[in-house]
């Protein structure tokens, strides 16, 4: 009686230190992959941002030259 006592107390410590582990790698897992999706959004925002002042810039250029010809016709 008091080997099975002992027995199903040290599987009940075993069985509570698996689970504190599985917690914890799971939080681990859960900031690494919140980090990467964090960079990954960085990156991506920044790619948007170049994307968005190039697109001004041409723009910007193709209007200066269309209002450089209405000029000139004017002239």
């Amino acid at each position: 009686m008091m080997s099975r006592m002992r027995f199903l107390l040290v599987a009940m410590l075993v069985a509570v230190s698996a689970a504190c582990n599985t917690a914890q790698g799971v939080k681990k897992d859960v900031a690494i992959g919140a980090e990467k999706t964090g960079e990954a959004l960085h990156k991506g925002g920044e790619a948007v941002g170049e994307a968005l002042q190039k697109t001004g810039e041409a723009v910007g250029g193709a209007l200066k030259k269309g209002g450089e010809a209405v000029q000139k016709v004017v002239d």
